[in-house]
C-alpha cells in the first residue's frame, strides 16, 4: 500500500512541476495577436513608429503631401512616409517593397547620426523612366531589422 501511495505522490509532483513550467511560459511571453495589432508599437528598440502613408510627393521635413493608396502606372516617384515619435541614434531603417504578395527590392538602410523626435522618414521607389506594372504593392517599413509598419497601395 505505501509503494502505490509513494507511486501517486510522485506523479501529482510531476504534474504539478509541469504545470508550473506550463504557467511560467504562459505569463512571461504576451499573447502574439496583442502585439501584431498594435500598430503604434515597434516591435524592435530604437523607434516609435506613428503612421505610415503613401504619398504622390514630399515637402519639407519630409512631411507627406498628396496622400493617397492609388497611383498611376506613369507616376515618377512613389513615397513611403513614416510619422516618427522619435528615433534613437544609431537605429536601422529601411522600406521592403512587393507587388502581388512577392518582394521585388529593399531600400537603402538608413542610420540614424542622432536622436530625432517628432520627424518624418521617407523612402521611395522610382520608375526609372518605365511604367511600373499594373497590380496590387504593399511596402513594409523594418527599424533594426524588425518589421514595423505595412502599407498597401495599387498601380493602375
Amino acid at each position: 500500500m505505501k509503494d502505490k501511495s509513494s507511486l501517486i505522490q510522485r506523479i501529482l509532483l510531476l504534474l504539478l512541476v509541469g504545470f508550473v513550467v506550463m504557467a511560467c511560459g504562459l505569463l512571461t511571453d504576451p499573447p502574439r495577436e496583442q502585439v501584431e495589432n498594435n500598430d503604434n508599437v515597434a516591435l524592435s528598440r530604437g523607434a516609435q513608429i506613428g503612421e505610415v502613408v503613401t504619398a504622390e510627393s514630399i515637402g519639407a521635413n519630409n512631411e507627406p503631401i498628396e496622400v493617397t493608396d492609388r497611383f498611376s502606372a506613369s507616376e515618377d516617384v512613389i513615397y513611403v512616409v513614416a510619422e516618427a515619435d522619435y528615433i534613437e541614434s544609431g537605429a536601422t531603417l529601411f522600406a521592403r517593397w512587393s507587388r502581388e504578395g512577392q518582394p521585388f527590392e529593399d531600400s537603402s538602410m538608413i542610420t540614424a547620426n542622432q536622436d530625432y523626435e517628432d520627424t518624418y522618414v521617407e523612402f521611395h521607389l522610382e520608375s526609372l523612366n518605365e511604367e511600373m506594372e499594373e497590380g496590387d504593392y504593399s511596402v513594409q517599413l523594418f527599424v533594426n531589422g524588425n518589421p514595423v509598419a505595412t502599407v498597401d497601395f495599387s498601380v493602375e
